[in-house]
C-alpha cells in the first residue's frame, strides 16, 4: 500500500525533520536568552548563525569548565574521580580546539561574547573560589554537582545544534560531543556512586 493511499502525505518525514530543526533552533535561542552579548556574527560558507551560536556557546562552556577540572587534582581524595577529571580535562581541551577551528572556518574572529557571561552549566567565579577552599568529601560533593550540570548543558546544546544546525562539520561535531558527554555523565554517576557507597 502506498503512502498516499494510506492517507499519509509523502512529505511527512521531511516535515518531521523540519519541525525537529525548528525546535532545535528554538532550544539554542532559549539557552542564549540570558546572555546580553551581541548576536552571532554573519558566518561564511555553509555555516549558519545557529552553527556560530552553538560553536561560541560550547567553546565558552569548555573554557569555563577547564579550571574546574584542574581543581580536582590536589583537592579530591578519591582517585577514580581525580582520574576522570584529568581525562575530561585533556579531552575537553582538544574539543575546544576543534570548536575554535570550526569558528575559524566560518571566519568568525574576535573574542567570544559568551565567555564573560554566567549561563546555565557554566561554573562561575564564585563557584570556583568556593570550591578552591574545599577538600576531600566536601570538595567531591560540590565538584560532582558542578561537573554534572556542565556535562548536561553540553549535551543539551549539542542536541540543539545536531537538530537545527546547517554546516555538516558542525552537526557532526555536535553529534560526537553529545554521545561523548552522555557517556561522561554515565561515568561520573558510576564514580560518584562508588564514592558514596564507600563512605
Amino acid at each position: 500500500m502506498s503512502v498516499a493511499r494510506a492517507g499519509r502525505p509523502a512529505r511527512a518525514f521531511p516535515e518531521v525533520v523540519r519541525v525537529s530543526r525548528v525546535l532545535g533552533s528554538l532550544l539554542l535561542t532559549v539557552l542564549l536568552l540570558g546572555c546580553s552579548a551581541a548576536p552571532a556574527p554573519a558566518p561564511s560558507g555553509s555555516f549558519t548563525t545557529t552553527d556560530v551560536a552553538w560553536l561560541q556557546l560550547a567553546e565558552a562552556l569548555h573554557t569555563r569548565a577547564l579550571p574546574l577540572l584542574e581543581l580536582a587534582g590536589d583537592r579530591t581524595a578519591d582517585r577514580p574521580l581525580a582520574g576522570l577529571a584529568a581525562r575530561l580535562g585533556e579531552k575537553h581541551e582538544s574539543e575546544r580546539g576543534r570548536l575554535r577551528a570550526l569558528l575559524a572556518q566560518a571566519r568568525v574572529t574576535g573574542g567570544n561574547p559568551h565567555e564573560q557571561h554566567d549561563m546555565p552549566g557554566m561554573p562561575t567565579a564564585a563557584d570556583l573560589e568556593t570550591l578552591s577552599e574545599l577538600r576531600d568529601d566536601a570538595f567531591d560533593r560540590r565538584f560532582v554537582t558542578l561537573l554534572r550540570a556542565y556535562l548536561k548543558q553540553l549535551a543539551l546544546v549539542a542536541d540543539g545544534e545536531q537538530n537545527a544546525g546547517g554546516a555538516r562539520q558542525a552537526r557532526e561535531l555536535a553529534a560526537s560531543m553529545r554521545r561523548d558527554h552522555t557517556a561522561d555523565l554515565g561515568e561520573l554517576d558510576r564514580v560518584a556512586g562508588r564514592h558514596e557507597a564507600a563512605r
